[in-house]
């Protein structure tokens, strides 16, 4: 483009008011100008230094060209001559934010304001602002906020901060609801110290002393209760974490803490404390069963290892199948016929007609493993001795009554039965096995087979 299509002079008043004005408008230090407008575009009447600095052009390299001669696009320019010729048509001001893409492909976000020039042509001066860096920063802040709220909600932590000078403190919505604290109402030390339980407040203090004091760098942790209870009236537990801000002076400043309910974790610690004590009793049990099976399988078959072996190895079984049962069944309680079928399941199932009540019949671990062992020595004596030694069967018939087992168990078919003359380690299991629980037992040898009616009472459901 040649000169003279360059040149354009001031409207209304010549060189030496373009001068001047060109003068002012370097001496500042954001981009401004004046433009004129035309009927389908606008054309740059004078630009300081950093308006042609932000083009990239020598200064005075926007003066007299066209928004389309700058590289603009149809759109940008519809745009800005939109904003132009409405504050012109109206008189007044405007300012706004907006981004803008050049033309050589760099964007950015800008704060302008246009003002109309008094006069005949249309003329618009524009101071306008480069705000990248500030835009940048605010999304960056936002995307942070968006982060930390995230974090926030997956957490469930609360958020609260002290601010020593002005003895402020604010909580968020969500360590109020923790605390039990309702309302929007100021929080002082008052409050805060109510809201927490009385037997851990003590505690709380003495952690919130030493970190103000500097020790562990200002910081720490505490697990207390909370005044306020839980669903279902429990103690809401809480894990409070802080940090304490120093000024130059090593004085305390601000503290910016967090509040997590942790009522689910120490619930759950308390149980798995509860379950090691637990296991800890029945470990001494079952060892302690183990010595007993083992001694009085000794007596009866103290000069036959062999059968020694053999009876010893099956009562152990049939104790682990009790463990089994129960191990599926987390140890809470074992159902009567699940535990009937781990006591039969060495043994031919044809040989039992077994008749139950379809009501639930749940039995405390204790009772499970030791009616299993029951249930499996009268099996091994019947095929020993009994009913199932020749062509007989074993009938076996339960009911539940107001929260009472009843079994009884009874062999017909086998050969004559005699009284035994003394009694074994499966007559004295059987008798003393459910008595320590509180069940009964009653076992009989009539003739025409053995009989054994139990009573035991349910867990408790």
């Amino acid at each position: 483009m040649g000169d003279e299509a360059r040149e354009h002079r001031w409207p209304d008043g010549g060189r030496s008011g373009e001068a001047l004005l060109k003068a002012m408008l370097d001496a500042a230090e954001v981009v401004a100008g004046v433009v004129e407008l035309l009927e389908d575009d606008y054309r740059i009447v004078v630009a300081n230094r950093s308006a042609s600095d932000l083009y990239g052009l020598p200064m005075g390299g926007l003066d007299g060209l066209t928004g389309r001669q700058q590289g603009l696009t149809d759109e940008q320019v519809a745009a800005r001559l939109g904003t132009l010729t409405a504050v012109w048509a109206i008189q007044e001001t405007r300012s706004g934010e907006y981004s803008f893409r050049f033309p050589d492909g760099r964007e950015g976000w800008f704060f302008g304001t246009y003002s109309p020039l008094r006069g005949s042509t249309p003329l618009v001066a524009f101071v306008i602002l480069d705000i990248t860096a500030r835009r940048e920063a605010q999304h960056q802040a936002e995307r942070q906020g968006a982060r930390l709220a995230l974090a926030l909600n997956v957490t469930g932590l609360g958020l609260w901060d002290f601010d020593f000078a002005a003895d402020r403190v604010d909580w968020d919505a969500r360590t109020r609801q923790l605390f039990g604290v309702k309302g929007e109402g100021p929080i002082d030390f008052a409050v805060y110290r109510a809201a927490v339980h009385p037997e851990d407040f003590p505690a709380v203090e003495a952690a919130f002393n030493s970190a103000v004091a500097g020790e562990n760098g200002g910081s720490y942790v505490v697990e207390h209760r909370t005044a306020a209870l839980g669903e279902g009236g429990s103690a809401v537990w809480i894990r409070g974490a802080a940090q304490v801000m120093f000024d130059a002076a090593g004085q305390p400043s601000h503290v910016i803490g967090t509040a997590q309910d942790i009522s689910a974790q120490v619930a759950a610690r308390e149980r798995q404390e509860l379950l090691l004590a637990e296991l800890n009793h029945r470990v001494k049990n079952n060892l302690a069963a183990v010595q007993a099976i083992a001694s009085q399988t000794m007596r009866g078959a103290s000069d036959n290892p062999a059968a020694f072996r053999t009876a010893f190895d099956s009562r152990i079984q049939s104790m682990a199948r009790g463990h089994d049962l129960l191990t599926r069944n987390a140890w809470e309680a074992a159902d009567l016929r699940e535990v009937i079928e781990a006591a039969l399941s060495p043994f031919a199932t044809e040989l039992f007609d077994i008749t139950g009540s379809r009501a639930p019949a749940p039995l405390n671990p204790e009772m499970a493993v030791n009616l299993v062992m029951v249930l499996n020595e009268l099996a091994t004596n019947a095929s020993k001795y009994g009913a199932l030694a020749g062509a007989g069967r074993v009938s076996i018939v339960w009911t539940v009554v107001d929260n009472v087992m009843a079994l009884e168990w009874r062999e017909r078919g086998g050969p004559p039965v005699e009284p035994p003359t003394r009694s074994g380690f499966g007559t004295r299991l059987t008798r003393a096995a459910l008595q320590a629980y509180g069940g009964t037992v009653e076992l009989t040898f009539p003739p025409h087979g053995v009989e054994c009616r139990m009573q035991a009472p349910l867990a408790a459901g």
